[in-house]
């Protein structure tokens, strides 16, 4: 008996193609989760209300990073506590020091929530602007992969590659006019 030949083609671009979600409704459907977390680490000047509120923009910022949407509340779970337990201790220490945070310390969080907030937002504005395919390949740009590869994987030329990306710069260069 002879072994029938099996091509399996593996993509070498696993670019995963999140799904729009809406962010008011992911952050009322895992409030009470949020809510649980924040209650195992008040007290000592973490204040309740301040960690459900640190919970709320942690979610704003894991929702995206979750690579699979069917797994969210599984990835929640596991990496919500992380953000608020840092969140409370931050809180202890400038309750601690009842003055406030440091200067830096404070500056490092802003800036370190502000380049997720923009992550967040062009990824969001790509996907409004861009069709599937283009966002794809848009996402293995920002990936590391050259346009050979990309050509490769679509089963393309590297010209229609470069073609798709004069495209998708115009759609781009449109989305951010407006």
């Amino acid at each position: 008996m002879q072994k029938e030949n099996q091509n399996v083609h593996l993509s070498p671009l696993p670019v995963p193609r999140p799904e729009p979600v809406s962010v008011p409704d992911t952050v009322r459907a895992y409030k009470p989760l949020v809510k649980a977390v924040a209650k195992r680490y008040q007290g000592r000047g973490a204040e309740y209300d301040d960690l459900v509120q640190e919970g709320c923009l942690a979610l704003l910022i894991l929702v995206p990073k979750c690579p699979d949407p069917q797994w969210l509340a599984c990835f929640l779970k596991n990496h919500l506590p992380g953000y608020i337990r840092d969140a409370a201790a931050r809180l202890r220490r400038a309750h601690a020091v009842g003055k406030g945070l440091p200067l830096e310390e404070l500056e490092e969080i802003l800036g370190a929530e502000e380049q997720n907030y923009r992550e967040i937002e062009l990824r969001e504005m790509l996907m409004r602007a861009l069709s599937p395919d283009e966002f794809d390949i848009t996402q293995a740009l920002i990936g590391g992969y050259s346009q050979r590869e990309i050509a490769r994987t679509l089963g393309v030329s590297q010209q229609a590659v470069a073609a798709r990306l004069k495209t998708i710069r115009k759609k781009i260069k449109k989305a951010l006019n407006e």
